[in-house]
């Protein structure tokens, strides 16, 4: 299965059309996320499911709907919609095959992925495979049904893993988000208040803050994510100015442009979305704009749209 995805990557890097484009890295990005579920499970959901949804929204862009103003935006998104995808998957694509070979997500995967010379310019991702590793070690020999303790612990895993992958995407994409925005200031404050991430309760707003999603009911976070132990974690909360508590004051972004501010943001917005299993079904809307009407179900179909 990782040999179709990494056949599907290299299909995307010869592919000039932006919008076309965008709709296969939508799928790599549900594929990836499908097959990290695999390895650690599916109770949290990874960076590559919320990847799936962040490209879904970046299409309507890309397509140009929407922009206000296109200095350039609509270009320099498709382009970020690349870089990413081209930066990020190819790793993780290398820990698929190191498990896959294996047969198991043991520590001598995960040592030959970390041994590739190609995570000394991304120790971020490093990390987070890391992680996210060590989330599925927990889970395996300890039911997170009946073991609190094993289900808080995994579930800050899976999240802290989740936010270095974001950070390292992040701070890949400044140079687009800079040119996407490029009269900066007031522009840039404009710019942000049309900024919108959708999400399986519809687009949220990047200039408020996080608000209770649905599946929770009430609740802000889900219950092993509302208070924050993990140091590393706890350590990340402090730099981008978010909570360790049940709070999302301060988590609006008012200038998407700056680096913290967006991914204080998205701190929180992983946080309370992150037992969401909504995110791992793809709007099939998403992919439908790269694709002629006949070949949508034989190209994207598959158990993960909708």
């Amino acid at each position: 299965m990782i040999e179709r995805t990494a056949a599907l990557l290299d299909r995307i890097l010869e592919i000039d059309d932006p919008v076309a484009r965008n709709a296969l890295i939508t799928l790599c990005y549900r594929d990836l996320a499908a097959q990290i579920g695999e390895v650690i499970g599916r109770r949290d959901v990874n960076w590559f499911a919320f990847g799936a949804w962040a490209s879904g929204t970046a299409g309507s862009a890309i397509r140009g709907e929407g922009l206000l103003f296109d200095l350039g935006t609509s270009r320099n998104i498709a382009a970020g919609n690349l870089a990413i995808i081209a930066d990020v998957a190819p790793r993780f694509i290398l820990w698929l095959r190191e498990v896959e070979a294996e047969g198991v997500a043991n520590e001598a995967a995960l040592a030959r992925t970390l041994a590739h010379p190609t995570f000394a310019s991304a120790p971020r991702l490093a990390e987070a495979i890391r992680w996210y590793h060590a989330a599925r070690d927990l889970t395996a020999v300890t039911d997170p049904l009946t073991d609190a303790a094993c289900d808080k612990s995994a579930a800050e895993l899976v999240l802290l893993a989740n936010l270095l992958t974001g950070a390292h995407e992040q701070d890949l994409v400044d140079r687009f988000i800079d040119a996407a925005m490029p009269l900066g200031g007031l522009f840039g404050l404009v710019t942000t208040r049309f900024v919108h991430i959708l999400t399986p309760d519809g687009p949220l707003d990047v200039c408020r803050d996080v608000v209770a999603p649905s599946y929770l009911g009430s609740a802000l976070f889900p219950a092993p994510l509302e208070l924050l132990d993990n140091p590393d974690l706890c350590a990340l909360c402090e730099h981008f100015g978010q909570s360790t508590r049940a709070d999302a004051a301060a988590s609006n972004a008012l200038e998407w442009e700056d680096f913290d501010d967006r991914m204080g943001f998205i701190l929180t917005f992983f946080r309370a979305y992150q037992r969401d299993a909504r995110f791992f079904e793809v709007p099939v809307e998403f992919l439908r704009a790269g694709f002629p009407p006949a070949s949508v179900d034989g190209e994207v179909s598959g158990p993960a749209m909708r």
